[in-house]
C-alpha cells in the first residue's frame, strides 16, 4: 500500500503549525497550562488533517485486473453449416472453461451488429437469436460494438470469430480504434471450406479515357479455382465484333489476355468479354461474362450549317484547323436530335432560313446551348434573321440580339412596306395579259403582311387610279379583281404621269421600304428627258422601280432598263404571258426582303476589350456592303457596330446563354456584303477567334466513374479532380440512350467522392451529366459515358467457398497486439496489475470535525 498526494505543494502549509502553537499560549495565558496545551494540540491537529485533505491523499493499492471476454461472431452466409456448428462447439467449450468469475458477452454480426449476450458470468450459446441481414459482412461493426460492453477496470480481450471476407466496412480502421481504448484481438480461424469448382472472368480492364487515335492494352484476366488446369476460351468482342478469341488451358490462378486497340472513333466504346469453359469444371455461369467501356475523347467538333450550298464556303476555310474537326451540312441534314448535337463543340450556321427546322430541333438546340454549354454562332445573309423567320422562334430566345425588322426600332414605328403596282392598260394590254395581271396582284396580295400598304393604277396616257395607295388588311381581293375586270384594253401609252401619281404617293408613305413594279412595254409618248428628273426625285427618295417588259419585238427595252437601273430595281424580260405572276411575286419577296436588312458601304467600330477582338484595331477593319437589322439585348456585348442609319446597329454581338455562349454576326460570310472582307488578311484569325470563345467551356475538373456491383447493388462511385471550393457541389444526371433522365441522390462519403446507387435503370450505355455548382451557379458542365452491367443473378455477396482471409485476420491481431489463432491459456493469461485509488478525505474531514468540537468544547464549556 502506498499514501500518495494528487497536490503535495499544499503540505508546505504544516510550517504553520509552529506559529499557531505560540499564538495559542499567547491568548490562553490566564489558562491552566495542561488545557493550553490540549487546546494547541487539537487545534493542530485538525489543521494538519485539513491540509492532508486539500493536498488530495489519497491510498493506492495493486492487484491483478479482472479479465473480461467478448465473443464477436461472424453468422453470414460467407460460413457454410460445417463452419456455424463448429463456431457452436468452441463457445460453448470455452464457456465451460472459463472461470465463474470471469465475464463474458457474445455479439454476432452481419452486416450490422447486435448483443445477444450481455456481459455476465455465462453465455447462453443454445438460445441465442438475433435479426440480422447475413448478406454482408461487416466485420468493423462486429468490433466496435463490443466496445461499450467491457468494464473500466478490466483487461478487455475481444475472440474474433470469423472467415475474414469483409465486404462492407474496414476492420483494418477499427482495429486502430479498438486499440486506443485498449482492447486486445484474438481472431480465431475457422476450418477450411472443401475447394469448389470455379472459373471465372475476375477482371476486364480498359482505360477510362483515351484520346482519339491512341493505342491502349485491352486486357482480360480469368482465375481458375481448381487445382487442375481446365480447357477453355475467352473471346473478346467490341459491341458485337468479336475482336479476339483465345482457345487455351487455364492453369490454376489467374491467367491474363492481352491485346491492342486503337480508338479510331471519338465517343463511348463498349466491350465486353465471354468465358467459354467444360461444365464440369464451373459451378458459376454468372461470372463467365463481363463488360465494360472507354470514352474515346476526340478533336472538338465544329457544326457548320449552309444556307446556299451554290455559294463558296469562304467561313469553312477560315475556321478549319489541325485541332479542329468541321463538319459542314447543308440546310436540310441539321441533326434532329439532342444526343447528335452533344457531339459538337459549337453550331454555326450562315444564312440558314428558319424554315429549314421544326420547332423540336430548335428546341433540341436550345437545350444543347442552355443546358449542355454547347456554342452557337449565327451568321447572317438574305435568308438569315427577321428575313429568315426567326422573329419569336426558340433560335431568337437564345441570340444575343432581337430578331425583327430594324424599322420598329425607332420612335415613330413605320410601316414595313409600301408597293405601288403600275399597269399598262393600253393597246398591247389585251386578252391573257389582263388575266394574268389579276393573278400577279392576287399573288402580290398574299405576299404582304399586316401593316404594309399596297395600291394598284392602271394607265395608258393618263393615269387610272384602281387601288388608292392603303393597308394591305383593308383590301378586299374581288374588289380589285371587279376593278381590273372593268378595265377595257385601248388607248396609246405614257408612263410620265403614271410614274409622276406613283412617285407622290410613295413620297409620303412613310415606310422602310417604297417599291413600284411596272408592267408596260416602255413605248411612251412623253419626251425621254422628262424622265431624267424624276428619275432622279425616285433616287433620292429611295423608292426603286422594277420594270417587267410585256409584249413582243416592239418592246421599248432600253427605257425600262434604264428605269430600274437608275432607280435599284430590277429589269424582266417576260417570254410568255404565264410568266408575269411569277415575276411580280419574285420581284416583290426581293423587295420587302430589303426591309429586314440595310445595303450600303460602312465600316463597324470596333469595342477594343472585346474577348473575341483581341488583336485588333479599328484601322484594320475592313468596310462591310449590308446587315441584318437587330437590336442588341439587354446584357449582350457588342464587339463591332454600326450608326450608319442614325443609331446603335450590332454587327456582332455575344453573350452567355445559361451554360453555353451564343454569338450573333448580322452581315454575311459570302461575297455579297462582305466582299471585302474575304480577301481580309485577318478574316481567318477573326472567325477562328470567334468560333474558338464560342466553344464549349474545358470543366474545372475531371470525374472518375466506377459502377460497382460487388455487393448486388449496383453503385456509382464518382472521384472528382481539380480544386474544390468550400460551397462547390456536384449535381449528376443519368441520360439514357432513349433521352429518358434521371437524377442521381448522391452521398459524399469523403472530400471530392460520391457515391449514388443506380436503382431501377437498365442495363446499357448512358450519358453522364455533370454539373458543377459554386455560389448556388452552375460554373462547369461535362459529360462522360458510362457503361451500366446488367444486375446479376440473384446471389448472396457471401461466397462459402472462398476460405479464410488469413492475411487480414493476422493484421487485426498484430494491430491490437492479440495473437492469431490463439490457445486458451494465451487468452487468459494475466500479467497486468491495476492500480486501486481510495481517497483518505472521507475519513480525514469527520475526524477533524470531531476535534474541532472537542476543541470548542474544551475551551467555552470547561468539559475538561
Amino acid at each position: 500500500m502506498d499514501i500518495r498526494f494528487d497536490y503535495p505543494i499544499f503540505l508546505k502549509l504544516l510550517f504553520l503549525l509552529p506559529i499557531i502553537w505560540g499564538l495559542s499560549f499567547l491568548a490562553f495565558r490566564r489558562l491552566p497550562l495542561w488545557r493550553v496545551l490540549l487546546s494547541s494540540f487539537l487545534r493542530c491537529l485538525v489543521l494538519a488533517l485539513l491540509i492532508l485533505v486539500l493536498a488530495g491523499i489519497h491510498r493506492v493499492d495493486k492487484k491483478l485486473s479482472d479479465i473480461a471476454l467478448v465473443f464477436s461472431v461472424d453468422v453470414t452466409d460467407s460460413l457454410n453449416q460445417e463452419n456455424k456448428a463448429w463456431v457452436t462447439d468452441y463457445l460453448r467449450e470455452m464457456d465451460e472453461k472459463l472461470d465463474k468469475d470471469v465475464k463474458r458477452a457474445l455479439v454476432v454480426f452481419g452486416s450490422d451488429a447486435q448483443v445477444v449476450s450481455p456481459m455476465g458470468k455465462g453465455l447462453d450459446v443454445d438460445d441465442v437469436e438475433w435479426e440480422l441481414d447475413t448478406t454482408r459482412t461487416n466485420i468493423a461493426n462486429g468490433m466496435l460494438s463490443s466496445l461499450k460492453l467491457f468494464p473500466e477496470d478490466s483487461v478487455k480481450r475481444m475472440v474474433l470469430l470469423t472467415d475474414g471476407n469483409e465486404n462492407l466496412g474496414s476492420s483494418l480502421v477499427a482495429s486502430s480504434i479498438i486499440e486506443r481504448e485498449g482492447v486486445q484481438v484474438y481472431p480465431v480461424e475457422l476450418p477450411t471450406p472443401p475447394a469448389v469448382k470455379e472459373v471465372l472472368i475476375k477482371k476486364l480492364l480498359v482505360p477510362q479515357d483515351v484520346n482519339h487515335g491512341e493505342t491502349f492494352d485491352i486486357r482480360v484476366t480469368v482465375e481458375n479455382r481448381n487445382d487442375y488446369p481446365v480447357e477453355g476460351s475467352v473471346s473478346l468482342f467490341e459491341g458485337e465484333n468479336l475482336l479476339n478469341k483465345w482457345e487455351t488451358t487455364f492453369p490454376g490462378g489467374l491467367s491474363v489476355f492481352e491485346m491492342p486497340y486503337k480508338g479510331e472513333e471519338k465517343g463511348f466504346v463498349e466491350f465486353r468479354a465471354d468465358l467459354e469453359v467444360e461444365a464440369d469444371a464451373d459451378t458459376n455461369s454468372y461470372n463467365n461474362r463481363e463488360r465494360t467501356a472507354v470514352n474515346v475523347i476526340g478533336k472538338p467538333r465544329i457544326l457548320y450549317v449552309r444556307g446556299d450550298p451554290s455559294k463558296r464556303p469562304f467561313l469553312v476555310d477560315a475556321i478549319e484547323r489541325k485541332d479542329v474537326i468541321v463538319d459542314t451540312v447543308e440546310a436540310d441534314a441539321i441533326p434532329k436530335s439532342l444526343n447528335e448535337l452533344l457531339e459538337y463543340e459549337s453550331l454555326v450556321f450562315s444564312n440558314v432560313p428558319a424554315s429549314a427546322m421544326s420547332r423540336d430541333q430548335m428546341n433540341a438546340i436550345k437545350s444543347y446551348v442552355g443546358d449542355f454549354g454547347g456554342g452557337f454562332i449565327m451568321v447572317g445573309g438574305v435568308d438569315s434573321y427577321a428575313q429568315g423567320g426567326y422573329s419569336d422562334t426558340p433560335i431568337e430566345d437564345i441570340l444575343p440580339v432581337k430578331v425583327t425588322s430594324g424599322s420598329t426600332f425607332k420612335d415613330k414605328k413605320p410601316k414595313r412596306a409600301s408597293i405601288m403596282l403600275l399597269v399598262d392598260k393600253s393597246g398591247s394590254m389585251t386578252g391573257k395579259k389582263i388575266f394574268a395581271t389579276k393573278k400577279a396582284t392576287i399573288g402580290l396580295l398574299k405576299q404582304l403582311k399586316k401593316g404594309d400598304q399596297i395600291g394598284l393604277i392602271a394607265f395608258d396616257v393618263i393615269p387610272y387610279i384602281i387601288m388608292e395607295m392603303g393597308p394591305v388588311e383593308k383590301v378586299s381581293g374581288k374588289e380589285v379583281l371587279s376593278k381590273l375586270t372593268s378595265l377595257s384594253a385601248g388607248g396609246g401609252t405614257d408612263l410620265f404621269p403614271a410614274m409622276k401619281e406613283a412617285y407622290n404617293r410613295l413620297s409620303r408613305s412613310g415606310a422602310k421600304v417604297n417599291h413600284v413594279i411596272l408592267l408596260s412595254d416602255g413605248n411612251t409618248r412623253s419626251i425621254y428627258y422628262s424622265y431624267e428628273a424624276l428619275m432622279e426625285k425616285f433616287k433620292r427618295a429611295n423608292i426603286s422601280i422594277s420594270t417587267i417588259a410585256i409584249g413582243g419585238w416592239l418592246v421599248n427595252t432600253r427605257l425600262l432598263k434604264d428605269i430600274s437601273r437608275r432607280t435599284g430595281g430590277q429589269f424582266y424580260r417576260m417570254r410568255d404571258v404565264d410568266e408575269l405572276p411569277r415575276l411580280v411575286v419574285m420581284d416583290a419577296d426581293a423587295a420587302l426582303t430589303r426591309a429586314d436588312f440595310h445595303e450600303e458601304y460602312f465600316i463597324p467600330r470596333i469595342d477594343p476589350s472585346s474577348e473575341i477582338l483581341k488583336g485588333f484595331s479599328q484601322e484594320q477593319i475592313p468596310p462591310l456592303k449590308g446587315y441584318s437589322l437587330t437590336k442588341a439585348k439587354a446584357r449582350a456585348e457588342i464587339p463591332l457596330m454600326t450608326e450608319i442609319q442614325g443609331r446603335p446597329d450590332p454587327i456582332l454581338a455575344n453573350w452567355r446563354y445559361g451554360l453555353g455562349k451564343v454569338v450573333a454576326y448580322t452581315s454575311d460570310a459570302e461575297a455579297r456584303w462582305s466582299s471585302k472582307w474575304v480577301n481580309w488578311a485577318k478574316y481567318n484569325k477573326f472567325w477562328s477567334q470567334t468560333v474558338r470563345w464560342s466553344m464549349r467551356d474545358k470543366p474545372k475538373g475531371n470525374y472518375a466513374l466506377k459502377v460497382d456491383d460487388s455487393g448486388g447493388e449496383r453503385t456509382l462511385i464518382i472521384e472528382s479532380g481539380g480544386e474544390w471550393k468550400d460551397d462547390t457541389q456536384l449535381q449528376v444526371r443519368m441520360i439514357s440512350a432513349d433521352l429518358e433522365e434521371q437524377e442521381l441522390n448522391l452521398r459524399q462519403v469523403a472530400p471530392k467522392r460520391y457515391v449514388a446507387a443506380l436503382e431501377g435503370l437498365e442495363p446499357g450505355p448512358y450519358t453522364i451529366d455533370f454539373s458543377r455548382i459554386e455560389g448556388g451557379k452552375v460554373v462547369g458542365r461535362m459529360t462522360k459515358g458510362v457503361l451500366v452491367p446488367p444486375e446479376k443473378a440473384s446471389t448472396s455477396a457471401e461466397d462459402a467457398t472462398q476460405g479464410n482471409n488469413t492475411r487480414l485476420l493476422e493484421a487485426i491481431a498484430q494491430r491490437t497486439k492479440g495473437k492469431f489463432n490463439p490457445e486458451f491459456e494465451d487468452i487468459m493469461a494475466n500479467t497486468e496489475m491495476i492500480l486501486l485509488n481510495e481517497d483518505l478525505s472521507k475519513f480525514l474531514i469527520p475526524i477533524a470535525m470531531g476535534l474541532l468540537l472537542c476543541d470548542i468544547a474544551i475551551r467555552r464549556i470547561g468539559l475538561i
